[in-house]
């Protein structure tokens, strides 16, 4: 059985301004989302991963080590990086402040079956989760009695694992937005198609700070 923990980045200064932060554009952590990567790193410090697999964008790079500062268990760990890990591309969105009232924006938070991004030359809600689950199938066969730390983003790590644990497309965006730095624990058993959660968008290892 291979377990992974799936981790959003901490908070960046695009999450505080409430623009869209996708594949193509990053943003600084913020001292708060640092301090939230540190506090996700001693949370989970006691696990021996197997691997640790991260988006190629800063904001998650920069959580995962903030995260594997902590961990007691550095020797040997394989570290990866994966452009299939990157978040949805927003096209000529990125880094535009959010519209909460445009449909495309809402079929994307509630409806991701009918988002159609082509009129700002955006990344489909398919090509997301194909990718995505590209890297996670591999890991899961290379690593089937490991445990796996994936560090990642928002809209991919929601949809994906919607996807993972066999949810209808119009579902894939249930239960979110995740919270920065949360944790989401899957298994998959060897001979299993689908995924099952064992801990969902955890984030009660963080202690409360009055910085937004």
């Amino acid at each position: 059985m291979t377990t992974f923990y799936f981790v959003r980045h901490g908070k960046t200064e695009l999450n505080l301004s409430l623009r869209f932060q996708g594949g193509d554009i990053d943003s600084p952590l913020l001292p708060i989302g640092i301090e939230q990567a540190i506090q996700a790193g001693r949370y989970l410090s006691d696990i021996s991963f197997d691997v640790v697999a991260v988006s190629t964008q800063k904001r998650a790079m920069d959580t995962a080590n903030y995260i594997l500062k902590e961990n007691n268990f550095l020797d040997g760990l394989t570290l990866q990086y994966h452009d299939n890990l990157r978040e949805i591309k927003f096209g000529k969105r990125e880094g535009v402040e959010i519209d909460h009232t445009d449909e495309q924006t809402d079929h994307l938070r509630t409806r991701p079956d009918l988002y159609d991004p082509t009129a700002f030359m955006g990344e489909t809600i398919d090509s997301l989760v194909t990718r995505s689950t590209q890297t996670i199938e591999k890991l899961s066969e290379e690593y089937p009695d490991g445990k796996v730390l994936i560090v990642a983003h928002g809209v991919l790590l929601i949809t994906l694992i919607n996807s993972l644990v066999g949810k209808e497309k119009a579902k894939w965006r249930e239960g979110g937005p995740l919270a920065n730095t949360s944790i989401t624990i899957l298994e998959k058993e060897n001979n299993q198609k689908n995924y099952t959660i064992k801990s969902f968008n955890d984030s009660s290892y963080q202690t409360k700070n009055e910085e937004a």
